[in-house]
């Protein structure tokens, strides 16, 4: 019997970084290494090596000799820890011969196809561009854009349409497990620290002021009634967060928020039991946290730009997040909304849970080894 076509999926961040990238990478990869018509193969730069699952040795990115070696090569220690990764799994792509390589991270793709022009490797490329990265794409095979409007990006910068797959992140819906929590709200409040009589305002993400302006999180939550609400800022932390915690206990009673790195499993959990949510970032390519939210019910306070609306469609209060004094009036929004778990949790399930897109993800990968055989 002919055996499988191999797929590899890959990035360097699962196992100790907690971002969209990392969290995608492990759902994909337990959706579809049982797949009838390929076997997929995860490659991690953290964690435990497992059945299909291994760990590839790298230099990661926040350690000190990551930072050390990046100081004297003059770059990034992301690039440190993604040449380190390349470098360690080229074993593997020779023995296994995938004819698929998965990815997210930008620069790992674009070394791949290098080394597979001088080395005469046979795999396709499929980029996820989550980032997003613009056109033209010469250094892939397939791109998955996951909002139409990266499609139109492509397309006006010369890229052909057959090259690209429209195809949002996908995410996991557990129905049963989020009804539970639902009737179990002041329970499940205690069990994770928080106060059962207070509004809970939630976001998630990097805990940076660069990027997913945590900084703006707190300080338009210090002009909501400290005796009302409370403050869950969950994500990745590293050394920019402490300036994000400093400001918070500056702003912010003591015992009015929280700040820290979870699993995705209890950033679910944190979701179910919270009253409103916010991502204050202005610019993302499809952050999967919004579809997340709703799942759980929530009624998402975002940036008011193209990425969102087409995420959200109507289930989402838009502002202008550049504005101070915004997240009052989007409460407001909110409160005036009631409570539609369900409608917010049906849109999310026909729109990005496993269960609808997986057809589509297997599709699309099966057709790229299809164009890979001779």
């Amino acid at each position: 019997m002919k055996n499988k076509p191999v797929v590899f999926i890959v990035c360097t961040g699962v196992g100790h970084i907690r971002r969209g990238y990392e969290s995608f990478t492990e759902e994909c990869f337990a959706a579809l290494k049982d797949a009838q018509g390929f076997k997929m193969y995860l490659l991690k730069g953290g964690g435990k090596s497992e059945k299909q699952a291994f760990r590839i040795p790298c230099v990661q990115r926040n350690t000190g000799l990551s930072k050390k070696i990046a100081t004297w090569m003059r770059t990034e220690a992301y690039f440190v820890e993604q040449f380190s990764f390349l470098l360690a799994m080229m074993p593997l792509v020779i023995w296994y011969r995938p004819s698929v390589i998965y990815y997210s991270d930008f620069k790992l793709g674009t070394w791949l196809w290098q080394l597979r022009r001088f080395f005469k490797f046979r795999y396709k490329l499929l980029f996820a561009n989550g980032a997003p990265n613009g056109p033209p794409f010469t250094r892939m095979d397939h791109v998955q854009q996951l909002l139409p409007l990266y499609i139109e990006q492509a397309c006006a910068g010369g890229t052909a349409m057959e090259k690209q797959t429209l195809l949002p992140y996908a995410i996991n819906i557990n129905e049963e497990a989020i009804a539970a929590m639902f009737r179990n709200k002041v329970e499940w409040r205690k069990r994770l620290g928080l106060p059962a009589a207070m509004k809970v305002m939630i976001s998630v993400g990097a805990v940076n002021s660069h990027h997913k302006r945590m900084d703006y999180v707190i300080r338009e939550f210090a002009l909501l009634p400290a005796s009302d609400f409370f403050l869950v800022l969950l994500g990745q932390t590293d050394a920019d967060s402490q300036g994000i915690i400093n400001l918070a206990n500056e702003l912010l009673p003591q015992h009015n928020f929280i700040i820290q790195q979870v699993s995705s499993e209890q950033v679910r959990q944190y979701m179910c039991v919270a009253d409103y949510f916010i991502l204050a970032s202005l610019s993302e390519g499809l952050p999967r946290v919004l579809p997340e939210a709703l799942s759980t019910g929530l009624f998402p306070i975002v940036h008011d730009y193209a990425v969102t609306r087409q995420t959200l469609g109507s289930y989402g209060v838009y502002r202008d997040l550049q504005q101070n004094g915004q997240l009052v009036h989007a409460i407001a929004v909110v409160d005036h909304m009631g409570i539609k778990r369900a409608e917010f949790l049906n849109y999310a399930i026909k729109t990005y849970s496993w269960d609808t897109l997986l057809p589509q993800y297997e599709k699309m990968i099966v057709q790229l080894i299809s164009n890979n055989e001779v």
